[in-house]
């Protein structure tokens, strides 16, 4: 067991000792949260650009460990923030503004640190309809060169034996579709260095889609060529969102947002060999449903005769039992992002605007019978906002049979996130968390569920993505393997345990999104992108995690540790009170009939694992299974066995439980992890 050395000075915070019902807070209610709790993730540094809200100030991150220097996308500045990580916090070291280096660079979107050679690169867009750049610079931000990648590049990695840079070209069309670009990847050899990079084009390849045949496209992919022949559609339809490469940088997996689907690309032959379809996911199944309704006033999850298309963006990849698994966030995306004000063309459309063109086929549906399926044309099942008429649903999917009618309906992501068999994509998911996000925030913050990123509001995502999972990545710590997935709206991370990829388990969930503080830049809003650092590249020497928050601004980094693992064993006093145990093992102290009046409870802390930093000691009163009062001792656990107590003013029949969790806090946005097994 690692030895800390810290201080045991005790601390007590005592809450009144008749604390009214109502104003317990949702931090307070421990142990009410789901999760195995096996990691804490504790916040130790924040970084405000001073970008407006919502005005894209902090978007994707990339850390270099030689230099412990973040690398952060300002996309309102259009600059590069260069951020010092060697203290575990977050210093600005320097700010490059993109266009002050070459007139052409018309935003930025995405950085990678490479990871041994002394370099940075941005995908640089170019005012449409021009091809866009990758931009190269030091790690001290000065300007090296450019080369030219393909339309809009939205995101570049590195691959992991650093030899070749990836460049996602989304390839957008403008609102009239009169220039629809074609989407691609650009392939960057490295391997020498930028110069030799600048100093012969040939190591730069662009690939677009147009050498892939029909029987190398999965069915089920959503191809939707405006105003083009169907033969040539995937070469302009098909837009490259997201890059995850092989450990062995021999294959490249790329999502295709809009086309729910994924292509893989060999980095060998630098051609594309498949792209395959994701399908829908049932909402109709119990597990898989969703909360459809801004409108009703309530948390109302439940299945819905709805199929979601994944359309992920972020994606991860690991290698488990031989096998390599993708891990998407399912996110969403209809076309409509390039609509400028409804000029353009648009997928979207709300079920009750529709719902006289709708006849539900029972066979795409697993969880309502055909007769249940007719019912819902008169019972406004489509028509009320209260159910699905609000939900935002595509009109692009739709079938002619004398007149047009849809027998699906297909609403925008999965509002989850996925393990896919990289080898066989088109069997499905191998698991999907299903409607755990929207349970979770339900059950633990449910005055702020389905709330925006931009303004805090009840229930007003629930007709359009919900939570909507942005980026996820993949971890490993010790043994075992986890997925940190960014929810954009809700402004939260969620942490599973994905070791077994058929069977993951949720860790945690983290929010640290103050939803009654003004000032924006003080807050964390719009997790865009998520960078683990593992604990031999980290700075503190521990795992960490970044998370750029798009709408705040802001820069957010985490310190992870293993859980301690903590005995809370009370003292006996038999004129007291009695002693015994919850289910869940949380130790109880009963007061015994005719006990009233102020009176002392003990226990004793004592932890097996070590936990980085100090712990409480939560002793908490209950009336009638009511919380009435609440103590906290703060102190190094870990250090030895140490004397906690509290007092309370009691009644005979009060119960006293005592646990242990890392910190405590009045605010429920800001959880405590529960330490004690």
């Amino acid at each position: 067991m690692k030895s800390w050395n810290k201080a045991a000075a005790v601390l007590v915070v005592s809450t009144a000792a008749m604390l009214a019902p109502q104003t317990v807070r949702a931090a307070d209610a421990q142990p009410a949260y789901p999760g195995t709790q096996e990691l804490s993730v504790k916040k130790t540094g924040h970084y405000a650009t001073g970008a407006p809200k919502e005005g894209t100030g902090a978007e994707i991150v990339s850390y270099d460990a030689a230099s412990k220097k973040a690398f952060l996308v300002n996309g309102y500045d259009k600059a590069i923030e260069i951020l010092d990580l060697t203290a575990g916090t977050i210093k600005p070291v320097k700010k490059t503004v993109i266009s002050s280096v070459y007139a052409g660079f018309d935003d930025v979107t995405s950085v990678t640190a490479h990871p041994t050679q002394d370099f940075i690169a941005a995908a640089v867009p170019a005012a449409k309809p021009n091809r866009g750049f990758v931009a190269f610079f030091t790690k001290n931000g000065d300007y090296i060169g450019r080369v030219p990648a393909g339309y809009h590049p939205d995101m570049i990695t590195v691959t992991p034996d650093g030899k070749q840079l990836l460049v996602a070209n989304e390839g957008e069309p403008n609102p009239s579709y009169s220039d629809d670009p074609p989407g691609s990847v650009t392939i960057i050899d490295v391997a020498e260095g930028v110069q030799s990079v600048l100093a012969d084009p040939s190591k730069v390849t662009d690939i677009d889609f147009s050498a892939l045949k029909a029987e190398d496209i999965d069915s089920s992919v959503r191809i939707f060529p405006k105003g083009k022949a169907m033969e040539q559609g995937w070469k302009i339809d098909f837009e490259p969102e997201y890059i995850a490469v092989s450990p062995d940088s021999l294959t490249a997996y790329i999502t295709l947002q809009e086309n729910n689907a994924i292509a893989k690309l060999d980095l060998v032959s630098k051609t594309f060999t498949r792209v395959s379809g994701l399908g829908y996911k049932d909402h109709s199944q119990t597990g898989s449903g969703f909360d459809a309704s801004d409108k009703d006033g309530k948390i109302n999850i439940q299945p819905w005769p709805v199929l979601g298309a994944y359309m992920p963006d972020g994606m991860s990849l690991y290698q488990s039992g031989g096998k390599t698994y993708l891990v998407t966030a399912n996110e969403g995306d209809a076309r409509a992002d390039w609509n400028d004000g409804g000029k353009g063309y648009s997928e979207e459309v709300r079920v009750k605007d529709i719902a006289s063109k709708i006849k539900l086929d029972a066979a795409k549906l697993k969880g309502f019978t055909q007769e249940q399926l007719d019912l819902m044309k008169t019972d406004g099942t489509f028509t009320d906002d209260k159910k699905l008429g609000r939900l935002k649903v595509s009109n692009a999917v739709y079938n002619v049979t004398g007149a047009v009618y849809y027998d699906a309906l297909y609403s925008f992501g999965g509002r989850s996130f996925s393990i896919w068999d990289a080898d066989n994509i088109k069997a499905g998911p191998v698991f999907d968390s299903g409607d755990a996000f929207e349970q979770i925030t339900a059950q633990l913050l449910p005055a702020y569920f389905n709330s925006d990123h931009e303004s805090v509001k009840f229930d007003n995502r629930s007709s359009g993505k919900g939570p909507e999972p942005e980026d996820v990545k993949i971890g490993r710590i010790g043994s075992e393997t986890y997925a940190f997935v960014g929810l954009e709206r809700m402004s939260g991370i969620v942490v599973y345990n994905v070791t077994n990829p058929a069977a993951p388990r949720l860790v945690t969930y983290i929010n640290h999104r103050d939803f009654q503080e003004s000032d924006y830049t003080k807050n964390e809003l719009g997790p865009e992108g998520l960078q683990f650092i593992s604990a031999d590249k980290s700075p503190t020497g521990k795992p960490m995690l970044l998370a750029a928050n798009e709408v705040s601004g802001t820069l957010a980094a985490y310190e992870i540790t293993v859980a301690g693992s903590y005995a809370a064993t009370p003292e006996e006093d038999a004129a007291t009170y009695t002693i015994g145990a919850k289910e869940n093992g949380i130790p109880t102290m009963t007061v015994k009939p005719g006990v009233t009046g102020l009176r002392t409870f003990t226990a004793r802390i004592a932890s097996s694992e070590a936990h980085y930093g100090k712990e409480t000691a939560v002793f908490k009163q209950l009336r009638g299974g009511v919380q009435i009062g609440l103590t906290a001792v703060r102190a190094d656990f870990d250090q030895a066995a140490i004397e906690a107590q509290a007092s309370f003013n009691v009644a005979a029949g009060d119960v006293v439980e005592v646990y242990v969790v890392d910190e405590l806090t009045n605010d429920p946005a800001k959880l405590p992890n529960l330490l004690q097994k």
